[in-house]
């Protein structure tokens, strides 16, 4: 099942969308036949590219963690017709020893990873409920599940999001609003790109299937915000490709 039948002129709104796994999650979505409004913070010429390809594709650039730039963001899905979808992508690591870690460091990520995500399921709700309807997909990390060495701060904001999610799903569950979380593992893309290659290898070894293509986790991301994912609500999925024991 590819989600096509699922995603056919649903209205996306996506953050993060940029560069690396949120433009890859963008061009899955438009090539299965979604309308994408896509948040962006920095300028992205590859998301000028891929409008001139998908010229109904939305952008609209500003820093996610700003109550602004999200009521922008939804109000141009809104002038679409609906809000179908959201995807929560955007997110920034500040790597460093716990006790090594500046206080603004800490503060900084959970600005961009979990305050940004409150608001955006904030205002998303606000227009799901008048239609009754909606799906709320928040990209999180395995190491919001198992930790990691150095990653305390984008660990804690990423598994905020998995409480979050969780809430969102409970209070408005008698609206028709679902939340799920997509938990990947290193991937080959972001902020995957960035680790030292000795870390890399030695985490894809732990890994049933190694490394995980950017592909096939924004693959997955647009089948959770497809119709085809309804039923599925209020869950974490790992796609880490299964950790040996």
């Amino acid at each position: 099942m590819t989600g096509t039948e699922g995603l056919e002129g649903r209205i996306v709104a996506l953050t993060g969308a940029g560069r690396g796994l949120g433009l890859q999650i963008a061009r899955t979505l438009l090539e299965r036949g979604a309308r994408v409004v896509a948040n962006h913070r920095s300028p992205s010429a590859d998301l000028e590219q891929l409008r001139e390809k998908f010229p109904d594709l939305v952008l609209v650039q500003g820093d996610i963690a700003e109550e602004e730039a999200v009521i922008e963001l939804v109000s141009a899905a809104r002038r679409l017709g609906r809000l179908d979808a959201v995807i929560h992508n955007a997110g920034i690591a500040r790597d460093q020893l716990l006790v090594r870690m500046p206080v603004e460091d800490w503060d900084e990520v959970h600005r961009v990873n979990l305050r940004s995500a409150f608001l955006l399921s904030k205002h998303a709700v606000k227009a799901m409920l008048r239609q009754r309807y909606g799906r709320i997909v928040y990209i999180s990390s395995g190491a919001a599940i198992l930790g990691n060495a150095g990653q305390a701060a984008y660990a804690a904001s990423k598994a905020g999001l998995h409480g979050l999610s969780a809430t969102v799903a409970q209070e408005y569950r008698s609206y028709g609003i679902r939340t799920v979380v997509l938990a990947p593992g290193l991937l080959d893309t972001g902020l995957g790109e960035k680790l030292d290659e000795k870390i890399i290898e030695e985490k894809a070894g732990r890994s049933m299937l190694g490394i995980g293509s950017g592909e096939q986790i924004a693959g997955t991301a647009a089948f959770l915000a497809s119709a085809d994912a309804d039923y599925i609500n209020a869950v974490i999925i790992r796609a880490d490709g299964g950790l040996v024991y």
